[in-house]
């Protein structure tokens, strides 16, 4: 027998001495969802309370979480702004011994308190506290990379940034934006992607940390509920990439302090796979578009500083190789143990088709729970192995 557990721990932000600083804990609400993944950038968490639900206060009075009461302490119960941790898992009996196993699902800040009932509560990770946080105007040197960049905006906070790679976009004009629309910024322009682990905003050229990944066992028929799973074989897939990468060159022209101007070029190749299944290569030509994708799934990659179109073309098939493979593609649902993060690798297993046995990389898990009971939405990335 298994007993979900929920805990949803609320820590209130006090603001102008309003005396706000009280921390309380839900341990059932009717329904929650959160989401860890790098493919949003920012990971939220949606709380919904029943419709009749109650609170005593410290005079044991009791006041309807929601309607018309003019209470001040039931208003000022949730604010934008205030903390909130969320975790779930199952208490069980193993060996006549009581196991807890609870773990970590959300963690970050009221954004929106909506004020019909149901009551909802919409939270989004430290990335909103990064929306916040105004960019100081500058031109950030195309020697300079981007993890030191974030390391210099987020100086005095309790973040940090990163060592992992040392990614260079060439000179970077920062205007009058937040933190957070510069991330976006640098995604939609350079496909550079971020996340937050913690209080670490991890950005640069690598998304997954294989030193962090644990490996998760999932059979059909036993631990994987449902499954919104597509097997696919290797002949069938129909993949293109589009690699593109900034590069700065000298000019001739000299500028005023009689230094050689600079300006930066984009170099872009489109990798496909021919008829024989043959990696080939076609460089961008000014003025003149890839042909379209009429068929199969196109992606986009960005590597920084890369010149030579025959090396980009390199990496570009690297990265595709991981997606040219026979095996599983999509999402599929098993319960709240064991846990899985974004980054993980989950090893699938049909007892009933063992050649289809693999490993993936998980791209993105949806946690849900409530009077329904816990789940987790897996979505696959890329085989492993």
């Amino acid at each position: 027998m298994f007993r979900c557990v929920t805990e949803i721990r609320f820590e209130q932000v006090q603001k102008n001495g309003d005396g706000r600083n009280k921390s309380f804990v839900f341990d059932f609400v009717n329904e929650f969802e959160a989401n860890d993944s790098w493919v949003d950038l920012t990971n939220q968490c949606n709380i919904t309370f029943p419709k009749n639900i109650y609170v005593r206060d410290a005079n044991n009075n009791l006041f309807p979480l929601g309607g018309t009461t003019t209470d001040k302490q039931l208003k000022n119960l949730f604010q934008r702004g205030d903390k909130v941790t969320v975790s779930f898992g199952y208490v069980y009996y193993e060996s006549g011994n009581e196991i807890v196993d609870v773990s970590q699902i959300f963690t970050g800040y009221i954004s929106l308190v909506t004020s019909k009932k149901p009551i909802v509560l919409e939270c989004e990770d430290n990335m909103w506290l990064l929306k916040q946080i105004p960019c100081k105007p500058q031109t950030w040197s195309k020697d300079k990379t981007v993890e030191d960049l974030m390391k210099s905006l987020l100086s005095g906070t309790n973040f940090t940034v990163n060592a992992l790679t040392k990614t260079t976009v060439g000179d970077l004009v920062i205007q009058n934006e937040s933190v957070a629309q510069l991330l976006a910024r640098l995604r939609h322009d350079f496909h550079l992607e971020s996340y937050f682990s913690g209080n670490e905003l991890r950005i640069g050229s690598q998304v997954y940390i294989e030193s962090e990944a644990k490996t998760h066992y999932f059979v059909f028929q036993k631990n994987i509920i449902s499954d919104d799973l597509e097997y696919q074989l290797k002949d069938d897939v129909k993949l293109s990439v589009v690699c593109e990468s900034i590069n700065t060159k000298q000019s001739q022209q000299r500028n005023k302090k009689g230094q050689y101007k600079t300006q930066d070029e984009r170099l872009s190749v489109l990798v496909y796979y021919d008829s024989d299944g043959i990696a080939r290569y076609e460089e961008k030509k000014a003025g003149k578009d890839f042909p379209p994708n009429l068929e199969g799934e196109r992606r986009k990659l960005f590597f920084p500083n890369v010149t030579s179109a025959a090396t980009l073309a390199q990496y570009g098939i690297d990265e595709m190789k991981k997606f040219y493979y026979s095996g599983f593609k999509g999402k599929f649902t098993t319960f709240a143990i064991p846990f899985v993060k974004m980054g993980d690798n989950v090893k699938i297993h049909d007892p009933l088709l063992p050649d289809r046995d693999g490993t993936y990389k998980v791209k993105g898990v949806k946690y849900t729970g409530g009077i329904f009971g816990h789940r987790q939405i897996i979505e696959l990335h890329y085989i492993m192995k």
